[in-house]
């Protein structure tokens, strides 16, 4: 429509985080028949394959952040402006990614019970632990989503199916 809105700023901020993990430019040479990074990564299902090969040697918690990321930013480059989120909402669920961590580590510790095994657990813990305000914020978005090209259990790339469950997704 050649306007720029709110919803705009969210579409290209979107383009630019699948940029960086997929270490692709938005019209990439490397992308079969000439696809839009976003088109690409719709129809890989935003699948792990998309990350940058570089960063698939990244601890395991690190990988799942990554993919939680990749989600964020196919919502905010829906093919439908309303129902991209807002940059506020954006902003909430990334912090929601780190402050997932951050609580891993401290339970991690507690179970632990000491802070030399904390450094070394915080480099590939096994999983994240989610908060009830994130997997709501989640759920509702995709609830009004109709873009079928991306579901919710990608958002949550996970090696086991618990992470998805303690998410609050099936």
């Amino acid at each position: 429509m050649m306007k720029i809105t709110e919803k705009s700023d969210v579409y290209s901020y979107g383009v630019v985080v699948l940029e960086v993990l997929t270490g692709k430019q938005p019209i990439d040479p490397t992308i079969p028949e000439g696809l839009h990074v976003v088109d690409w990564v719709r129809r890989k299902r935003g699948s792990i394959e998309v990350l940058d090969p570089s960063l698939l040697s990244r601890p395991e918690s690190e990988i799942e952040e990554m993919m939680q990321a990749l989600g964020i930013a196919l919502l905010c480059v829906n093919s439908t402006p309303d129902e991209r989120p807002t940059m506020k909402d954006v902003a909430a669920m990334l912090k929601e990614i780190k402050h997932e961590r951050e609580e891993y580590a401290k339970v991690d510790m507690l179970l632990k019970g000491s802070p030399a095994n904390d450094s070394r657990e915080n480099k590939n813990p096994n999983g994240v632990l989610a908060t009830s305000s994130s997997a709501a914020a989640m759920k509702s978005l995709f609830a009004k989503s109709n873009d079928t090209s991306f579901s919710a259990s990608t958002l949550l790339y996970s090696s086991s199916s618990s992470s998805a469950n303690k998410m609050g997704f099936k």
